[in-house]
Order: structure tokens, then C-alpha cells, then sequence
């Protein structure tokens, strides 16, 4: 598997100990394929990724709607719940729970009002928003605009 370390079809052996970045499927798969009696552990140890450091945690816990989600990782919830289930890690979990809480309600502030403060500082959120959060404020937006509808039909 030398092809995954130096990125080039070869037939050399991944050195032990060799740090190597891989996919987090592959990850998953290398870790527990190895397990048994003989190799209890799996042939492969896995990192915590960056986007759940310590430092990306705690700004989290201190500000979590001014961390750019979306630099860490596109897909960052998702990406959290695969390595949630990998790891079984209940203080990132809890992390995770209140990142979103807190993020979702300012997606929704900003989809329901379109003319106020913060429209000036809109674009630079939703750029720091990843593909769960933009499917959010694009379904508020949404829903903001039947209600408007609708309100209008009653009168």
C-alpha cells in the first residue's frame, strides 16, 4: 500500500509508525479490518481529524456562530457524525449539539430578516456556512417567504 503514502503507483511498504493522510471511509475500514485475537487494536491508528482539534473545539465552545464551519469542512456535520460514530466521543458530541443550536438560530435570523443588520454582515456568514447550514437558511428562507404569502391571503 506504498501508493497511499507517496501518492505514486510503487510497490515499497508503508514504513511503521509512517503518518499518512487518508479518507475517512478508508480510515473506518483499516481500522477495525485488522482486528483480531492476534492484532486486537487494528494495523492502524487513527488521528483526530483537524477540524475536531482542540483548538477548532474550543472556539467552538467559546464563539460557535464566528468559527468558519465551512473552512474546517464542507460537509462538517456529516463529517462529525461519521467520526462520532467512530469514536463514540460524548464531549464532542456535546460540542457538536450546541454548535448547531446556537448556528441554527442565527441561519434562521438571517433568512427571516432580509432588511436589517444584518444584512450587513450576511455575505460574510453564509460563507462560513457548511452544505447542513445552507440547506437550513435556504428551507427558512423558504418558509419565511409562504408565510408571507399566506399572511397577505388573509387579509
Amino acid at each position: 500500500m506504498g501508493y497511499l503514502e507517496h501518492g505514486r503507483s510503487t510497490s515499497t511498504d508503508i514504513k511503521e509508525g509512517a503518518r499518512i493522510e487518508l479518507p475517512l471511509w478508508m480510515a473506518e475500514i483499516l481500522a477495525i479490518g485488522g482486528i483480531s485475537d492476534e492484532l486486537p487494536t487494528g494495523f492502524i491508528t487513527v488521528s483526530t481529524p483537524a477540524p475536531f482539534s482542540n483548538k477548532v473545539l474550543n472556539a467552538l465552545s467559546a464563539d460557535p456562530v464566528n468559527v468558519d464551519l465551512r473552512g474546517q469542512s464542507m460537509q462538517f456535520y456529516k463529517f462529525a457524525e461519521r467520526w462520532l460514530a467512530m469514536t463514540g466521543d460524548d464531549a464532542l458530541l456535546d460540542t457538536i449539539m450546541d454548535t448547531f443550536k446556537a448556528r441554527a438560530a442565527t441561519v434562521n435570523d438571517h433568512a427571516h430578516n432580509t432588511r436589517s443588520a444584518l444584512m450587513t454582515d450576511r455575505s460574510e456568514f453564509l460563507g462560513t456556512l457548511d452544505d447542513t447550514e445552507i440547506k437550513l437558511f435556504k428551507a427558512a428562507q423558504e418558509a419565511s417567504k409562504d408565510l408571507k404569502k399566506w399572511t397577505s391571503m388573509k387579509k
